[in-house]
């Protein structure tokens, strides 16, 4: 019985034996079992990217230069694949997404009579983004008055570059006021649209622990808050994000709180 037991110990030991040295010939094999981790690259000149993959054994290839975006520099990386973070052996070649350098330039198309909504569509299908919108005294509400494009006034017809976020002035209705809306459980991704076609202007934003992708984020909290009243046109929104759904319970139970508030306070005063 000794005898066996031994026996079955030593196939044990030549078993584990076989696989450990079958493991570190493949370790070996693979660059002793070592990887890089792929820095993240998005802003980087092609010239960065050279003396960063250089320096980590890593090569390099442009496959796309897509289309422009207004959130990084002309000529540098928007993407790239494998993505930053993830790990790679000496030697691979990383794909790269470029920014355009050269961008088309369109005129300004008339915005004699537009409403807000009119014109923000029609510059957006020409390819401009939206910046700000200025208030100026006028009877007509959010209608077009002119176009600013980095503080300069720009006339019907110029030539600008495709991609060029332009600031709108528009007319006050003579001081009109508006009450304002509810933003919460809004996702980052559909508020630029929301907050145009309500005539409001992006403030400050905030983004909680919890927030990875923030495009992916919602609102949880506004200022000014949702009801306010006698808002101007125009007003700056600051607004707090979260990828927390709890966020939203709290603020449920916050209203809930006001409300209450708010119907004792009415009982007070109708008594």
């Amino acid at each position: 019985m000794k005898r066996l037991l031994l026996h079955v110990f030593l196939g044990f030991i030549t078993l584990f034996s076989f696989v450990y040295l079958a493991l570190y010939s493949i370790s070996e094999i693979t660059m002793h079992g070592e990887s890089i981790l792929v820095p993240d690259l998005r802003s980087f000149s092609i010239s960065e990217v050279e003396d960063t993959l250089k320096t980590l054994k890593l090569r390099f290839s442009v496959v796309d230069s897509g289309a422009y975006n207004a959130d990084y520099p002309r000529g540098s990386v928007i993407y790239h694949l494998p993505n930053y973070n993830s790990r790679v052996k000496e030697d691979r070649e990383l794909y790269l997404t470029v920014n355009p350098k050269n961008i088309s330039l369109i005129s300004l198309p008339n915005y004699t009579d537009r409403s807000l909504r009119q014109y923000i569509s029609e510059l957006k299908a020409k390819g401009f983004r939206i910046g700000k919108f200025i208030y100026k005294n006028d009877e007509h509400a959010n209608v077009v008055l002119g176009v600013r494009f980095q503080g300069e006034i720009v006339k019907i017809n110029d030539n600008l570059e495709k991609y060029s976020k332009l600031d709108l002035v528009l007319g006050n209705g003579r001081g009109m006021q508006i009450e304002m809306p509810n933003l919460i459980r809004i996702p980052k991704k559909y508020l630029t649209s929301r907050l145009e076609n309500l005539a409001l202007n992006k403030g400050d934003f905030y983004y909680d622990a919890s927030v990875v992708d923030t495009m992916s984020a919602f609102v949880y909290k506004q200022s000014p808050i949702e009801g306010t009243k006698n808002i101007d046109l125009g007003v700056f929104v600051d607004l707090w994000f979260t990828e927390d759904s709890s966020k939203l319970l709290e603020d449920m139970i916050e209203l809930m709180r006001q409300d209450s508030l708010k119907a004792r306070l009415d009982s007070i005063l109708n008594d």
